[in-house]
């Protein structure tokens, strides 16, 4: 009996067995843990926002200083999830394929190209970031600038973070990632309290509590991989720059990093938009305010698509290691139908809830209406995004980075951008129209996605062998 349920208990995996249930079991931690890192500049704003100051414009001018600050900072990290994304998909076919030695190799590479990024990051940073507050019209420079500096210093320890977190995933374990973040989650939480309510730092304090807490994930993380047994070697001669190896990593995960940072600098465009709005001083600081709050509420709802996403690559590229060609195209089928539920769910949250949720991040009457403004319209785009992500998932694990990052281009610079800066020369530009015409991006990204589908499906499942085992 005991060796019946252990064999059940080893078939359980992305690559062997049930194919459903392993899925949404490697997705929740992952969106549990997107979600938690969301918090990170959420509970910084949400305590900027309600602590910092009773005089209103103090507090507006402080809130966007902090979104849009925070916009900059996860343009950062999702172009650092990009290249993350190219670590767990060449380390997930290793892993697939059982192969230790291309694995370590993979690992050795990484740490060497995290190192590299992390350093590049942090001195761009440090000079460029009053000309980011600058050109993101903060409507208190010198605050922006503060923010940004501060989190600057930590992007070593934000880059490292996300990488290690892509090593995990990679061999199948989005447990622990969920483990570290939620540690450093409380640890954030409690110096914001602790820094702006009792200390007084404001800004300053928000910033140094994020980097704080970043620095503790990573500490603990590094425990872990010295006590834990993993599929892979760490050791001084595994740590280079392994030619294939690290040719791999930046063929699979520069695409995404350019299609990451791209897309979303569209929406940094929107945030300078927005924070330009407004016929008067008043009315421009409280739509800025408004939009700062929006980031921190679409930052927490893309923690689902981000899930599908990785969830669907990580499990594509293993069982193209593994030669399971059956599984993949069961598990896309699944997702499909789960990411369609999920995004009618979102639509309807961003619709009906949006005054609710802004409420939490700020009591400012005009911040919370324009927030909810922006919203009503960004439910057309949420309906959609968990659907798109997922696709762009299974291309990754299929190698067709470079496809993802021209779709995202696509999105970006010839839909998403101009319609925002054509709705920005309207004389009574609002919000609800940003979002809602914004959302054309998307669908024009599914739908090529959709087509490219169609396009490739014949020749990519030609590239298994058909060895595997009956999937049920």
């Amino acid at each position: 009996m005991s060796n019946t349920l252990a064999k059940t208990k080893q078939k359980s995996t992305l690559t062997s067995g049930a194919i459903y249930g392993p899925m949404i079991k490697f997705m929740l931690p992952v969106m549990a843990a997107t979600f938690l890192q969301a918090m990170y500049a959420a509970v910084d704003l949400l305590v900027i926002g309600q602590f910092v100051s009773t005089d209103a414009t103090i507090t507006q001018n402080a809130t966007s200083a902090v979104g849009t600050g925070g916009m900059i900072m996860t343009l950062i990290t999702y172009v650092i999830q990009g290249l993350t994304a190219g670590i767990t998909v060449t380390l997930g076919k290793f892993i697939g394929a059982k192969d230790r030695d291309g694995a370590t190799r993979t690992v050795g590479s990484a740490i060497c190209i995290f190192a590299v990024m992390g350093v590049s990051l942090t001195v761009i940073m440090e000079i460029g970031a009053p000309y980011f507050a600058r050109w993101m019209n903060a409507p208190d420079v010198e605050m922006c600038t503060l923010y940004l500096r501060i989190c600057g210093g930590g992007l070593i320890f934000i880059t490292a973070y996300n990488g290690i977190s892509g090593l995990f995933k990679g061999i199948g374990n989005s447990n622990l990632p969920l483990v570290f973040v939620g540690i450093a989650c409380v640890v954030n939480i409690a110096l914001d309290l602790i820094l702006v309510i009792v200390v007084g730092l404001g800004v300053a304090g928000v910033a140094i509590a994020t980097i704080s807490a970043q620095a503790v994930s990573v500490v603990l993380s590094l425990i872990i991989i010295a006590r834990k047994k993993l599929p892979f070697d760490v050791n001084k001669k595994s740590i280079r720059f392994h030619p294939g190896e690290t040719k791999s990593i930046l063929l699979a995960g520069c695409p995404l990093a350019a299609q990451d940072f791209l897309t979303n600098f569209s929406f940094v465009v929107i945030n300078s938009v927005a924070n330009h709005l407004g016929s008067d001083s008043t009315v421009w600081s409280a739509i800025a305010s408004g939009y700062s709050v929006d980031n921190k509420l679409t930052a927490f709802m893309m923690a689902i698509p981000v899930a599908f996403l990785q969830t669907m690559s990580v499990f594509t590229s293993q069982n193209v290691g593994a030669k399971h060609p059956d599984r993949i195209k069961k598990g896309l089928r699944y997702m499909i139908f789960t990411a369609l539920g999920a995004g009618i769910l979102l639509s309807l949250l961003c619709y009906f809830g949006g005054s609710a949720m802004a409420s939490i991040f700020t009591s400012d009457k005009d911040s919370i209406y324009y927030a909810a403004q922006y919203l009503k319209g960004y439910a057309a785009d949420a309906v959609v995004a968990c659907l798109l992500l997922m696709i762009t998932g299974y291309f990754n694990g299929q190698g067709h980075s470079t496809f993802s990052m021209i779709q995202g281009l696509i999105g970006a610079f010839c839909v998403r951008i101009p319609i925002i800066l054509a709705i920005s020369r309207m004389a009574n530009a609002t919000l609800f129209q940003i979002g809602f015409f914004g959302a054309m991006a998307t669908y024009t990204q599914l739908f090529i996605c959709i087509c490219f589908y169609f396009y490739i499906r014949k020749n990519d499942l030609k590239k298994f062998e058909t060895t595997e085992e009956p999937v049920p």
